[in-house]
This record gives C-alpha cells, sequence and structure tokens, in this order.
C-alpha cells in the first residue's frame, strides 16, 4: 500500500511539474512579474488551485473519503511566511518551481536548493528556542471551526471572490506577455 502512495505521489508532482513547466509559471521573469504587480498569470494559477482544492478536500472529506486535517496557526508560521516570501522575491522560487527548474535542467536552480537547504539547517537548529517564542497563541487552522459556522458558508463565497478576481484580470490583464 505504501508504494500505492509512493508511486501516485511522485506521478502527480510530475504532472504538477509539468503543467507549470507549459504554462510558462517557472520562468523568473513571470515570478518578478508577478510580485511587482504587473503580470498576473501566476496569481490566476494560484487562486484557480486555490478554489479546485478547497472545493474538493472539503467535499470529499465532507463525503468521507479523505480527513481534513487543518494546521493549527502560529506566529512562527507568519514569521517563516515572511523570510519564505523574501526568499521568493529574491531568487524568485518557490519550492515547487524550483524542482520544475532543476527538471527544466537549468543551472541556477542549484543555488536555490542550496540557499533552501541552508534555511532547513538554520529551522533545525533554531526550532526549540524559537518554537516556545512563537506557539504562544495558536488558533485552530480551520476558521469555520473558529467562527462556529459550516465551513460551505466560507467555501462558496471564497471561491466565488475567487472566480471574479480571475474573471477580473483575464478582462483587464493580458497573459500573451512574451518572456525571456
Amino acid at each position: 500500500m505504501i508504494i500505492i502512495k509512493i508511486l501516485f505521489g511522485l506521478a502527480v508532482g510530475f504532472l504538477f511539474g509539468f503543467i507549470l513547466t507549459r504554462t510558462g509559471i517557472t520562468k523568473y521573469p513571470r515570478v518578478m512579474g508577478m510580485l511587482l504587480l504587473k503580470d498576473f498569470k501566476i496569481m490566476k494559477f494560484m487562486l484557480t488551485a486555490v478554489i479546485s482544492s478547497m472545493i474538493l478536500f472539503h467535499l470529499l472529506g465532507d463525503l468521507g473519503w479523505l480527513q481534513v486535517v487543518p494546521k493549527n496557526l502560529d506566529w512562527g508560521k507568519l514569521v517563516g511566511g515572511l523570510i519564505f516570501g523574501a526568499g521568493m522575491g529574491i531568487l524568485g522560487y518557490c519550492p515547487g518551481t524550483m524542482a520544475a527548474r532543476i527538471g527544466e535542467g537549468k543551472k541556477e536552480s542549484i543555488f536555490a536548493v542550496f540557499g533552501m537547504a541552508f534555511g532547513i539547517f538554520i529551522y533545525a537548529l533554531t526550532i526549540k528556542p524559537v518554537k516556545t517564542l512563537f506557539l504562544s497563541a495558536e488558533v485552530n487552522g480551520d476558521i469555520s471551526v473558529l467562527l462556529r459556522i459550516n465551513h460551505w458558508f466560507l467555501i462558496v463565497p471564497a471561491a466565488i471572490l475567487f472566480g471574479a478576481v480571475i474573471f477580473f484580470l483575464n478582462k483587464r490583464f493580458s497573459d500573451n506577455n512574451r518572456l525571456q
């Protein structure tokens, strides 16, 4: 059973990398264009992924086919997200696009691998003292539980809002930018 899970994960990972590469999302000018709010293709891709995964995960969870276990929110995730965002802004890579660029044979992605490895090493050295500082105020990661409402009362409006953003961006901005 474990080998099937591994093979499924590999297949999904290869498919994801293929889609990232074919859509041009792995290209540095595209990533920097998103961060500078000049190119919205990545934002539309991400919002589409959020909409579909949000609906599918909760639908499959409600049907009992999947166990949805939200992670707790804490200050460490906020700080980690800011560090992650800074690294992505400097290099133009997130872990997914970095893996796709390695698959494309791009040599500069090796620097990103070393940077990520260095970050993981620093995390491993500092997690124990830092964890107690940042875990002082945990909140359950499921906002619907926090608000005491059915999760579909958040999912449907969020999907509509994100869909409207995608529609607006499609009408207002072109994805036909020529990238290097």
